[in-house]
């Protein structure tokens, strides 16, 4: 998801950058709490049978998904603030503060899109400057990239975006 806000007189702006979220971290709870719920009803069951060892396997289990979940959910709320200013180009990356930030200077940075390597892939945006190059936005789909270029040549040419 690419959100915008663009001064098309000054070309600066701010551009954030986040991966689409199919759940919400609640709504991965309810389903979590669901299957521990089932899970150990039938473990519960082998339980009364004699097959007590059914029980631990479930709880490790449920642990281990409530884990990757987790992991999930916190990979997904990653993103990226893209702040054009006149003199300089900051990216700021993070979950809820930026925990990693760099400063390129406005005059000498480039923005580069290059093919993608398989036709199934989206293409490679970057920013290079001084021999430095970083990817932009490496957790968007095709169609948000396509977005973000449309909103970048409007930051650096001035020209207003298609719909």
């Amino acid at each position: 998801m690419v959100l915008a806000d663009i001064d098309d007189n000054t070309h600066t702006g701010v551009l954030v950058l986040r991966p689409n979220q199919s759940w919400t971290w609640r709504a991965n709870l309810y389903f979590l709490a669901t299957l521990g719920c089932c899970s150990l009803f039938i473990a519960t069951g082998f339980l009364l049978a004699g097959a007590w060892l059914v029980l631990p396997f479930t709880l490790v289990e449920m642990t281990v998904l409530g884990l990757c979940i987790h992991y999930c959910v916190k990979r997904c709320s990653l993103q990226e603030v893209i702040t054009v200013s006149d003199y300089q180009v900051k990216i700021e990356r993070g979950i809820r503060k930026p925990a990693e930030q760099q400063t390129y200077h406005r005059l000498w940075a480039k923005f580069f899109v290059s093919a993608p390597r398989h036709p199934w892939e989206p293409p490679q945006l970057c920013i290079a400057s001084k021999g430095v190059s970083t990817e932009i936005g490496a957790f968007l789909n095709r169609q948000d990239k396509q977005t973000l270029v449309q909103h970048l040549k409007r930051i650096v040419s001035g020209a207003t975006p298609s719909p």
